[in-house]
């Protein structure tokens, strides 16, 4: 089943001194491109978090917003050194005495300052990577639902789309049948026009026949039928195709247009074109499948 690069998950876990959040909203990307954001700033424990992302997403940018709220009624992991915050006030103090600053020292000058709090003990940084993972599992997990039921949507229209394309197929399959004989006879009576008897009419016939056979379009056909084929198969794998899929798009494109350029009858002309449509539609699909 295909599987969508595109969604978004959240998760929230709730400790004693905390609540994390994580958000998680994943777009397009060739590769699986992993943005934090973090409203603390960096913690030691990023790099984990955007490994098991890779781990489980395979593919997409991912933007990675965690979020930590801290508790109120439990103190939550900041607390005031008030011993810091009086000698720095002081220090500002003397700077703007020997600076000759005449302005008054504000709680935002304070607070710029991240010495003036008491660092979380080794106890509460575990305990907040533990709610982190927490949060993040969810997240993952609620990306994931989103990228499936999406992917759904997508397998079903391209589904539809290439077995359009097979139909097409097969209409010029029957177009073609004859066309190789009729080339043939075509060239016959032009060339018996311009030659006369100018040329053995044995070695005519097989020049002839050589150039008929260039002008065949059942091997691309059958190449064309086997890549569909092919291609509906991969939609069922429940592992990461697009690369495959859009590679095998390419395939399809490529045979289309060796078939018209080989055709010169203006019915296989015409399902060409529609069958080209196709195919570019699926490719643009195909762009955003994992």
């Amino acid at each position: 089943m295909l599987q969508s690069m595109t969604g978004f998950g959240r998760g929230e876990a709730l400790g004693e001194k905390c609540v994390v959040s994580i958000e998680l909203r994943s777009v397009n990307n060739r590769y699986c491109d992993v943005i934090m954001r973090n409203n603390k700033g960096y913690m030691a424990w990023d790099e984990e978090i955007k490994k098991q992302i890779q781990k489980r997403l395979k593919r997409g940018k991912i933007f990675c917003n965690l979020h930590i709220e801290e508790s109120k009624s439990n103190g939550g992991l900041s607390k005031l050194d008030s011993e810091a915050v009086k000698n720095y006030a002081n220090l500002l103090g003397e700077i703007k005495k020997h600076a000759g600053i005449e302005e008054p020292i504000k709680l935002s000058h304070l607070l710029g300052n991240n010495n003036i709090f008491f660092q979380p003990s080794k106890d509460d940084i575990e305990e907040l990577k533990k709610l982190a993972f927490e949060a993040l599992e969810d997240a993952i997990t609620e990306l994931t639902g989103m990228r499936n039921d999406e992917g759904e949507k997508l397998s079903s229209d391209i589904v539809e789309r290439a077995s359009d394309v097979n139909n097409r197929v097969e209409e010029i399959g029957q177009l073609s049948e004859n066309n190789s004989s009729k080339q043939f006879e075509k060239l016959k009576l032009r060339v018996d026009e311009l030659l006369r008897e100018r040329i053995e009419p044995g070695k005519l016939d097989h020049e002839l026949a050589v150039l008929s056979d260039k002008l065949d379009i059942t091997e691309e056909c059958v190449r064309l039928k086997s890549h569909i084929k092919q291609f509906l198969t991969y939609i069922e794998i429940d592992e990461p195709v697009g690369k495959r899929l859009d590679f095998l798009l390419q395939e399809m494109n490529r045979e289309s247009n060796t078939i018209a350029s080989k055709s010169n009858e203006n019915g296989i002309a015409h399902i060409v074109v529609e069958m080209k449509n196709q195919i570019e539609s699926m490719r643009e699909q195909v762009q955003n499948v994992i």
